[in-house]
């Protein structure tokens, strides 16, 4: 199931007139559940689980700011219903994300449980909170990450798509951009004419005890290339291919500020990656300012690195 199969499903309903219930037209005949995609009388768009005529469950209609689940006693449907339009490639993208995890469910009671957790899961993606504009340093940097993040991903970096989709926790106010088992990663995006990176505090390069801390700097060509809301939208087919949690992705994105309602503002923005360097950090030569070397006096510490002067601590180098 992919965004084009659903579109196609979509037509089959859209333009037929309903004057009571819904006009519907099943999800995938592969699943083994009854999924069924709705329209109703307010053509909003619904997904519709069909349960067993003999089977009941007990939960309470919630109704979401654009969102709401319902369990209709006489039909068995639970009905999960999109009240603002505006969201519907959020709501289909929730759709995909529904039929990968519970296509393969046999019983009754882990597909309807897993339909009902999955609403609460993506109800809070569906609003409007992001209302302040990132500056373009926030942006370059955030392309910065995840152009990285998507690396992770096409190279399998950790076996399972959401492993890596967890590694980002720079959003999560972690120390590091990236974080795994054996290595840290702190990530720098620059302009390709730029000869420093900045720093910006005295805990950016400091290691974690026994592992390693690598610095990536990514140089971008500004005004060519792809948006942020492009590179949102490949990274998101990717986790989809890969049956991947795709709320993972939208949780992170929504602490730096960014909404698939709003990503489309920044599209002004457009970065080409040129290369990507990989430094370490471990190493007792790097030149850098960290916690534990400083009185506790000092604070706030902020600087540049010159690049140039980091190549004996080259890890690996890649060009595009």
């Amino acid at each position: 199931m992919d965004i084009k199969n659903l579109q196609s499903k979509w037509a089959i309903i859209t333009n037929k007139e309903i004057t009571r219930g819904y006009k519907s037209v099943i999800l995938a005949p592969e699943c083994k559940s009854d999924l069924y995609l709705g329209i109703n009388k307010d053509a909003n768009r619904c997904l519709i689980l069909a349960l067993p005529k003999n089977h009941n469950v007990n939960f309470k209609a919630t109704i979401k700011e654009n969102l709401s689940i319902e369990f209709f006693t006489e039909t068995n449907y639970i009905v999960l219903k999109l009240i603002d339009n505006s969201f519907y490639e959020l709501f289909d993208d929730l759709i995909i994300s529904m039929y990968n995890r519970i296509k393969d469910l046999l019983d009754v009671n882990d597909y309807s449980k897993e339909f009902i957790q999955t609403f609460y899961k993506w109800s809070e993606f569906f609003n409007d909170t992001n209302l302040f504009l990132l500056s373009s340093a926030n942006i370059q940097g955030l392309f910065g990450e995840l152009f990285l993040l998507q690396s992770y991903i096409d190279n399998m970096e950790l076996p399972n798509v959401n492993d890596i989709l967890n590694s980002w926790t720079g959003p999560f106010d972690k120390r590091h951009d990236f974080t795994f088992d054996q290595k840290d990663i702190e990530v720098k995006t620059k302009t390709e004419s730029k000869l420093d990176i900045t720093i910006s505090s005295e805990y950016q390069l400091e290691t974690n005890l026994d592992k390693q801390l690598n610095l990536v700097v990514i140089s971008i060509i500004e005004n060519e290339g792809h948006s942020l809301q492009f590179l949102i939208e490949e990274i998101k087919k990717k986790i989809q291919i890969k049956s991947g949690d795709y709320t993972l992705l939208l949780k992170a994105l929504n602490l730096k500020g960014i909404d698939l309602k709003n990503a489309g503002l920044y599209n002004n923005y457009l970065f080409k990656p040129i290369s990507q360097i990989t430094y370490n950090c471990t190493s007792f030569d790097f030149p850098k300012i960290v916690r534990s070397n400083l009185s506790k006096e000092v604070s706030k510490v902020k600087y540049n690195l010159r690049i140039s002067a980091l190549n004996n601590f080259v890890i690996s180098e890649l060009y595009f």
